[in-house]
């Protein structure tokens, strides 16, 4: 059964609160499978999430204002019967090896009907080696670090960007080999920096240009990136750092501009959590969940939660409201454990916030922020 709550005129934080109270809707999906995913299908909500087997993946449409509809069938998680996006990427085993193929599939406007497309790309599957991807205008980018190509060299970090419209590779080039990278596209070409799971050091910072044959790296600093979006013309990136002897832990935000990829420090963001923030249309604003007490040694702690905005143009933080998840569950993860490749667990659309959390009754809440 799936339960929808409004709640009104939510006190917003004291703290750089933003002075307008918002409309919050929650909506509890369905129990026993973990939803990672929340995404515009049309003028409708896509959700997907993974059974709590592990053996299937499932997927609910649900309207914008939180009414729900029809569930769609379990299936593979690797072929979804629907898609947000015309294109897909599909990973499919190849026999009697620890690689993987990649395929590019159409999901028809009928749930449960998709097309495949030849093999585009092969790579060696393990742990660090999962196939990355995100998409940006007319295209799908696809990265991995152990792409095979035949059976002799080896494996070698690569970039396929697919076309939206035919599903055909329409730029392929080398990288620099990056363990788990986080990924954002713009109208520009494809941003890849360091994630904390890379171990690289002193982060960098690549972009891949359209239709260019190799990335170029515009800028180096911090251990890693927390998260990166980008739309339209512009890049934000929030990078971490440390101080020694304590080993206090520093976020700054940072804007690269065009293919030119000028570098802005904006602010200090010490206090937001580590989700990647949905970017609102226009690039009006970057919007996301942070916790009261994060940056002050206690982020794990349960405790309410804050809907923030970042301004695109200087990096300052507002508070828009606060509100505390029932049960009192810990800090908000996406469902499933930790978000797929690819995935997204926020999202802004039809003036409003869209974001997932993980339910004490292991049920997956959705929320609505209507400013």
């Amino acid at each position: 059964m799936v339960r929808v709550v409004v709640l009104l005129a939510l006190t917003a934080g004291a703290a750089a609160a933003a002075t307008s109270r918002p409309t919050v809707s929650m909506l509890s999906l369905p129990s026993g499978v973990g939803f990672y995913s929340v995404q515009l299908l049309g003028n409708r909500v896509l959700l997907s999430g993974e059974e709590a087997s592990g053996q299937a993946c499932d997927w609910l449409v649900v309207d914008r204002d939180l009414g729900v509809e029809s569930p769609l069938p379990s299936g593979n998680c690797d072929r979804p019967p629907v898609a947000a996006e015309p294109v897909v990427a599909v990973q499919l085993p190849v026999a009697d090896s620890n690689d993987s193929a990649v395929r590019i599939a159409r999901p028809s406007t009928t749930p449960g009907s998709v097309s495949y497309g030849p093999v585009v790309m092969t790579f060696n599957e393990a742990s660090d080696t999962k196939l990355e991807w995100t998409y940006g205008p007319g295209r799908l980018w696809l990265y991995d670090v152990a792409a095979l190509h035949g059976t002799t060299g080896p494996p070698r970090a690569e970039v396929l960007a697919v076309s939206t419209t035919t599903g055909r590779v329409v730029q392929t080039a080398s990288m620099p080999r990056l363990y788990r990278p986080l990924l954002a596209a713009d109208s520009d070409g494809l941003w890849i920096a360091a994630s904390p799971e890379s171990g690289t050091g002193l982060a960098p910072t690549y972009f891949l240009a359209a239709g260019a044959h190799a990335p170029r790296l515009v800028h180096r600093g911090g251990y890693a990136a927390f998260w990166i979006v980008a739309s339209g013309h512009s890049v934000w990136e929030d990078i971490a750092s440390t101080t020694l002897p304590a080993s206090t832990v520093r976020q700054e935000i940072w804007r690269y501009d065009g293919r030119s990829a000028g570098a802005h420090r904006l602010a200090s963001a010490d206090d937001l959590e580590v989700l990647t923030p949905a970017l609102q249309p226009d690039s009006a604003a970057l919007w996301t969940i942070a916790s009261p007490q994060f940056g002050h040694g206690r982020s794990f702690t349960c405790t309410d939660q804050q809907i923030v905005t970042i301004d695109p143009l200087t990096g300052r933080q507002t508070i828009v409201t606060t509100i505390r998840l029932p049960g009192s569950p810990c800090d908000p993860e996406p469902g499933a454990g930790s978000l797929p490749y690819g995935g997204n667990s926020q999202m802004f659309t039809a003036g409003a916030f869209y974001f997932l959390v993980d339910g004490l009754t292991q049920a997956t809440l959705l929320y609505r922020v209507a400013p």
